[in-house]
């Protein structure tokens, strides 16, 4: 039986594939409470600074290697993350250091746990184009349904996303679910109808990511999406969505440069990957866009209930997609500021 390979001082493990990146942190915890049974020291980086975290690294072990482990470590700015550079340049052999996010940590810091240790990420590229991340979420639901002993195919495995959108941890969930209610025989068009119900605030994650990113030809192609199909979305629903969702944005914004999903839970009772998107979309943005975005909508509310102008066109419903359309280029004036 070959033994396991030695530690690396340092892990980077970071990726929008939140369970892959759990699972991961949780295997190095296990390994290390098994070698050594000391129990791993625990940080957060949108609280704790990295001056602590490197203080703890430094510190003698007697009982084994520790394991120091930093959650929300996208949080830090290059600043912030000095020290811990400087420590990664001759790193204490008993202490192992992960570093865990959904983002990745500042270029130089990236650098240095590529030079000490290892960079372990899950999820799509970063790089990867608007384009082609629905087509590594497809695929990642094939995978995940393998793992869980099905198959599915991929148009199906697409449908899938659709419905539930870009968040890797409910599509496992998803594929797993398939997976077991098919049994021995491939997930069809018929399991997936039945079981799969659509996340009503899906294609608003998408649209907050597209205002975010000023991408204008997106923005408005998932509207025309969003208006026309099998469950078309009214003006007022997706303006009610895209409120709830950059209320959380200016709300992260509020919390600063160390901004966690778990402080802005903590502030908003929003949870899991909507948390997550609101602190990586706030990040994105300038200092109070959101509180901005969030005062443009609360117009177009207003415009779309009482406003003369969503009366315009041949029918209210001309009227209310020419506000809605307007709204979306001022928030996209907002957020290329």
């Amino acid at each position: 039986m070959s033994s396991r390979p030695a530690l690396k001082a340092v892990y980077g493990i970071w990726g929008e594939d939140r369970g892959k990146v759990q699972r991961a942190t949780a295997r190095l915890r296990d390994r290390i409470a098994a070698e050594s049974g000391m129990p791993a020291d625990l940080f957060d980086a949108g609280v704790d600074s990295a001056t602590d975290v490197a203080a703890t690294c430094q510190t003698l072990s007697f009982g084994g290697s520790r394991l120091v482990v930093v959650t929300n470590a996208d949080a830090w700015r290059a600043d912030d993350a000095t020290v811990l550079v400087t420590y990664l340049s001759a790193p204490n052999p008993s202490t192992c250091l992960a570093l865990v996010g959904e983002g990745p940590v500042t270029p130089k810091l990236l650098a240095a746990i590529e030079k000490a240790g290892e960079v372990l990420h899950f999820g799509p590229d970063p790089k990867l184009k608007r384009s082609d991340r629905p087509k590594w979420f497809a695929q990642h639901v094939v995978s995940e349904c393998e793992r869980a002993g099905g198959k599915i195919a991929i148009g199906l495995a697409r449908t899938v996303v659709e419905k539930i959108g870009e968040d890797a941890m409910a599509l496992t969930q998803e594929a797993f679910k398939l997976a077991r209610a098919a049994g021995n025989a491939p997930v069809d068009k018929a399991i997936v109808d039945a079981l799969v119900v659509a996340h009503p605030d899906a294609k608003t994650y998408e649209l907050a990511d597209a205002l975010t990113a000023g991408q204008g030809r997106r923005v408005f192609d998932l509207l025309d999406e969003l208006s026309v199909g099998d469950n078309p979305s009214e003006p007022i629903v997706i303006q009610s969505g895209l409120a709830r969702h950059f209320r959380t944005i200016a709300a992260a914004q509020a919390l600063g440069s160390h901004a966690s999903a778990e402080r802005l839970g903590d502030l908003t009772g929003v949870k899991g990957y909507p948390a997550t998107k609101a602190v990586e979309q706030a990040r994105a943005l300038q200092e109070g866009a959101g509180a901005r975005c969030v005062a443009c909508l609360a117009a177009l509310e207003l415009d779309l209930r009482v406003s003369s102008l969503s009366q315009l066109g041949r029918s209210s419903d001309d009227g209310r997609r020419f506000v809605l359309e307007r709204a979306a280029r001022e928030l996209l004036e907002i957020t290329k500021q």
